[in-house]
């Protein structure tokens, strides 16, 4: 093969190499409007991947908490006394439940009384790699007190939430993302134990997150772990932690404040559509090892070019 074609075949094997590595990006806006399709307010929101982006369903659970608020028995989507496992859109700020309660900060996912989660089904197999959330709260009043369930705030005093001022900074809400480990579709999670997770894998706990509604959001899956059905979830100290062995990757643990009061409504996710082969630790593209970014791509192609060109001019010097 002569220089000049080992020239171009770089060059393409660069632009060939972005072109994918930025069309697999997808993001997924839920407000009310959808963003990225359509949406309906009757248990299950459908939004339409844009662009050939899979399309993507949420759905609500959740689990009682003990006294402790840790997590005991099995997750649920019946309805309660005083509200329901169906998620609800709350315009730009995004999706939130009221399992337990329709006052602020109830009408968000939370783990006070209940934990709260929603379940992300794509149309296949997706790299989550951030969470945008559209609001954050801690549960308090401005006057420091800590609001019981489906409680408010006492005649004067304000809730604590995502406006961050001298007094009041941003706040960080804790959560856990988990993903399912199976090739077919998971059974409903109603029923399933929310302590043992039968066929899900607890990706990380990640206890830094504030409101962030432009992509990149809060960074997640740092290991590029892919599936088809995510869960995201208000953090617990009662879910299982994942093992490190030869078929695991380490759970993700970051930052993780309080063991409660964690409010937060889902804003958006992005990630990309896994194109490759997923090894034993669940990663797509079957390795730990990132992609490079374009730029990189791009810059590793001209140093082979060049130093192409540098042998050559050696070898005429030779003659």
């Amino acid at each position: 093969m002569t220089i000049r074609n080992i020239r171009w075949s770089l060059m393409t094997l660069g632009a060939t190499a972005a072109l994918a590595s930025t069309s697999a990006h997808a993001v997924w806006t839920f407000d009310t409007s959808g963003n990225n399709g359509t949406s309906t307010n009757t248990g299950t929101y459908s939004y339409v991947g844009a662009s050939g982006d899979p399309s993507v369903s949420l759905s609500g659970v959740y689990a009682a908490n003990n006294a402790s608020s840790v997590v005991t028995g099995n997750w649920s989507n019946a309805s309660t006394a005083n509200g329901s496992a169906n998620p609800v859109s709350f315009g730009s700020y995004g999706i939130g439940m009221q399992s337990d309660g329709t006052n602020a900060p109830n009408h968000a996912l939370d783990n006070v009384g209940n934990t709260e989660a929603i379940l992300l089904s794509f149309g296949s197999s997706v790299v989550l790699n951030s969470i945008g959330l559209g609001y954050t709260s801690r549960g308090k009043c401005s006057n420091g007190t800590t609001l019981a369930n489906n409680a408010t705030c006492p005649t004067g005093t304000t809730l604590l939430a995502d406006t961050p001022t001298t007094a009041n900074p941003t706040i960080k809400v804790d959560t856990s993302v988990f993903r399912w480990t199976g090739t077919a579709a998971p059974p409903s999670l109603a029923g399933v134990s929310a302590t043992t997770m039968a066929g899900w894998e607890l990706v990380g706990n990640y206890g830094d997150m504030v409101v962030a509604t432009s992509n990149p959001y809060n960074l997640v899956n740092s290991s590029g772990k892919a599936s088809s059905w995510w869960l995201i979830s208000a953090y617990n100290s009662g879910f299982a932690q994942t093992a490190n062995s030869s078929t695991s990757i380490a759970t993700e643990n970051r930052g993780i404040s309080t063991p409660g009061n964690d409010y937060f409504k889902l804003y958006a996710v992005a990630g990309s559509k896994c194109t490759g082969t997923v090894n034993t630790q669940g990663v797509c593209g079957g390795s730990t090892t990132k992609v490079p970014e374009p730029a990189t791509l791009a810059l590793t192609s001209a140093a082979l070019i060049g130093l192409a060109g540098l042998r050559r001019r050696k070898a005429g010097h030779l003659v």
